[in-house]
């Protein structure tokens, strides 16, 4: 038998340590997940217990992996360490003065209605001055939010640090219930502007919106978190970490440069069953929800809103794994439990199952999006039959023989005049022209900053300045669908009615009907397109295409997860004894000493004699190998 010890040093290093950073909208289940991970026991589901819209979740070889990850999952579970960014936030809030906290709670009101003195009331009766458990604790946390003190040793106990989050954890909780005893959805407000706070420098203040932003404290809030991180693998030697949640790119940003175990999961739950459970559970009206969305779709009217503000949409986009959570029964999570240990299963031990045929196409949608000239964003799609059989790709750009925007620039256009650069409207429009000298003259002062980069224009953001409207018929690309379309009637594809569409995105209104018209089944789209294609478009006649919100893991993380790091006959072979090779060889030297017996040429007597001895060399190349391994 091989030495299946070098075996387990191999994947070592994934079974010590892993961080799991949750993303998604205000609803989504985020919480529930990570409630999920902390546990000892995995729960995983048995697949009878999985279905979804009257079907089995898993369904042919899907069921056959699941089969396989939740029997590793079962055996091979260790819990996670939850860290909830509400509580951290929660010791941020903590930081300010008595008259601060309460000024900075009551600007939180959108209609102004709170008063400081209001608050001051709350604070003195809730659990702001009677939780014993956070006031005792608070030293240790205040360390780990000073990024310039060093901590002590005796901080770096196992059950200090994590009394001390424990403790923050029920005082959010009870703060939380205060908080939106004074208004309904108060506490999501205050916590995402103590947020944009951080972000913006460093701490919570009154004043964060007038004030200057602060590059170095976009990554203050991340920071706290990664200490928190490192005390943890200081004092256990090994650790899974759940981070509950990331909502700002930047953050998840600085965790995946760090940490190469690092996946960015996002839980997206249907948008009918988010909405029932914040109307139903969190009793918020539509305004409300309303509200929140728009605060975490990263289009904030807050000074600096691209860096500080929270931007879930964009977090979902760049996510590695995408989790769905259907809310429609409360207590049942078995689904989420499911994927859960499918994809941590895959953490440890990369490619014990090939991807899901979801997977593999999005990930060729998702590669085909980097061909994408666009300085906005970039989409990809694929077409396929009904059976995922890919017939056209496609990614935002412009049409073929066309310049597309990332290698044009500024110079380009009011120097060179080049006609197969840039149309004639570019060279002749004086009022253009104008604009766009003025938007090249804004970049002047900034050279010493740019260094070097290429000074690409959008002409939609141009020519709608003008005209001082959004109009998208401005735009130079194709959609992604849109091109993935074309593709099969420029090269002669074969029809596709019945057949599914794939976008890193989701269609919009324009996509949508073509999508319709084509007769396209079914609809598989990372992030809801903003619009109203779905409700005006898709949902409408008798043959509405089916919307499917993906699945799985994408990106970079598809790599992570699928690639195996040895294949998988070998890894078998070291937990071999060899006992079947040994076999197989005894019965083809016993069927050929038979053959020969009976062609007469040996008789019995010799044909027993050879197998005797023939056991006899077996038996003693045991005992040798016996004795090599011992050694």
């Amino acid at each position: 038998m091989n030495d299946a010890g070098s075996l387990s040093k191999l994947f070592l290093e994934r079974s010590k340590f892993i961080v799991i950073g949750l993303t998604g909208r205000t609803g989504s289940g985020c919480t529930t997940a990570a409630s999920i991970m902390q546990g000892d026991d995995p729960d995983v589901p048995d697949l009878a217990g999985l279905r979804y819209k009257g079907r089995s979740f898993y369904e042919g070889l899907d069921a056959k992996r699941y089969d396989i990850l939740s029997r590793y999952a079962r055996k091979n579970w260790k819990r996670f360490f939850s860290i909830k960014v509400s509580d951290l936030i929660s010791a941020y809030l903590r930081s300010m003065t008595r008259d601060d906290i309460s000024s900075f709670i009551a600007a939180c009101d959108p209609a102004g209605r709170l008063q400081p003195e209001d608050v001051e009331k709350m604070l003195a009766s809730g659990v702001y001055d009677n939780d014993i458990n956070v006031r005792r604790n608070q030293r240790i946390i205040q360390s780990i939010l000073d990024h310039d003190q060093d901590l002590r040793q005796e901080d770096l106990k196992k059950m200090s640090v994590l009394r001390s989050l424990v403790s923050y954890r029920d005082f959010t909780a009870g703060f939380k219930k205060d908080l939106d005893s004074l208004l309904p959805g108060l506490y999501v407000e205050t916590y995402q502007a103590a947020g944009n706070s951080i972000r913006k420098i460093g701490k919570v203040s009154v004043d964060y919106k007038k004030t200057s932003f602060d590059p170095e404290q976009i990554f203050h809030l991340p920071e706290t978190i990664n200490r928190i991180i490192k005390v943890l693998r200081k004092s256990f030697g090994s650790a899974f970490v759940v981070i509950d949640a990331i909502r700002n790119p930047y953050e998840a940003r600085f965790f995946r440069e760090r940490y190469s175990a690092f996946y960015l999961v996002s839980i997206n739950a249907p948008d009918t069953d988010r909405s029932a459970y914040l109307r139903n559970i969190r009793k918020f009206d539509e305004d409300r929800i309303k509200k929140i969305d728009d605060a975490e779709s990263g289009t904030s009217a807050l000074e600096d809103g691209e860096f500080v503000a929270q931007n879930v949409k964009r977090c979902i986009e760049m996510s590695d794994i995408h989790l769905l959570n259907p809310r429609n029964e409360l207590d049942n999570n078995n689904i989420l439990k499911a994927q859960i240990a499918w994809y941590v299963s895959l953490m440890i031990h990369p490619g014990l199952v090939p991807p899901t045929a979801m997977e593999r196409v999005m990930q060729i949608a998702y590669t085909a999006k980097t061909n994408s000239g666009c300085i906005s964003r970039q989409v990809g799609a694929v077409v396929t039959d009904i059976d995922n059989s890919i017939k056209a790709v496609g990614w935002n750009d412009v049409p073929s023989g066309q310049v597309p925007c990332s290698l044009r620039s500024l110079e380009g256009l009011l120097h060179s005049f080049d006609p197969l650069v840039y149309s004639d409207y570019e060279r002749n429009n004086k009022k253009f022209r104008k604009r766009a000298s003025e938007r090249k003259d804004a970049f002047a002062s900034r050279d010493d900053l740019l260094c070097g980069r290429n000074l690409s224009y959008c002409f939609k953001d141009i020519r709608n300045s003008l005209d001082r409207k959004g109009n998208q018929v401005h735009t130079r690309s194709l959609h992604a669908e849109e091109n993935a379309f074309l593709q099969l009637s420029k090269y002669g594809g074969e029809g596709i009615q019945g057949g599914k569409l794939y976008t890193t995105a989701s269609p919009c209104e324009l996509c949508a009907k073509k999508a319709y018209q084509l007769g396209i089944s079914q609809i598989v789209f990372i992030d809801p397109y903003p619009g109203i294609s779905r409700q005006h478009v898709i949902t409408i006649g008798s043959k509405c295409p089916e919307l499917v919100q993906f699945r799985g893991a994408v990106g970079k993380g598809y790599h992570q997860l699928y690639e195996p790091t040895l294949p998988y006959k070998d890894e078998l072979e070291y937990f071999d004894d060899n006992s079947w090779k040994q076999s197989v060889r005894s019965e083809k030297i016993s069927e050929s000493l038979q053959t020969l017996r009976d062609s007469g040429l040996i008789t019995q007597e010799e044909m027993e004699n050879l197998v005797a001895k023939e056991k006899g060399l077996l038996n003693q190349e045991e005992s040798l190998e016996s004795g090599s391994n011992k050694t």
